[in-house]
């Protein structure tokens, strides 16, 4: 009798044990790398976290060296800025993820959408920026296109 109850025990523990794996398997963060369509001199990179096929979040997004129009006294400028997200973006059941990101010391709103295509391996979206004030000249990211793949 004894023996039939730890066979039992043990047979439950390595079965909860393998669905425990088996749970672990499906989630994972796939790493990303891109740029602004037709502008070489960009740099984006974000993450997504995939769970059993469908992507459910994107994270740790950042573009670097993004056109940025400015106008100013000595009339308009193109600056190159950086954009992060700190905050992970929900992706929907459609695949589309929306955000819009703020910082409110210089009237700041970035608003970032896209979709995630190939089940998390790759995304294509769009950045954009309202108007926003920055060291005296009024700037703004016009609405620029951006794709990754893994």
């Amino acid at each position: 009798m004894k023996r039939t109850i730890t066979t039992a025990i043990a047979l439950a523990i390595v079965a909860s044990l393998a669905f425990a794996g088996s749970a672990l398997a499906g989630s994972k963060t796939i790493k990303q790398t891109g740029q602004i369509v037709g502008d070489n001199a960009t740099f984006v990179k974000l993450r997504v976290k995939v769970s059993g096929g469908d992507p459910q979040k994107v994270s740790g997004f950042s573009a670097k060296n993004v056109v940025t129009r400015c106008d100013g006294k000595n009339g308009r400028v193109n600056k190159r800025f950086s954009y992060s997200a700190l905050d992970p973006i929900t992706v929907d059941s459609s695949n589309q993820f929306n955000a819009v990101l703020t910082d409110d010391s210089i009237g700041l709103k970035i608003t970032l959408q896209g979709k995630v295509k190939r089940h998390g391996k790759a995304v294509a979206g769009t950045i954009k920026t309202n108007r926003f004030d920055l060291k005296n000249k009024v700037c703004k990211v016009p609405g620029q296109d951006f794709k990754t793949a893994k």
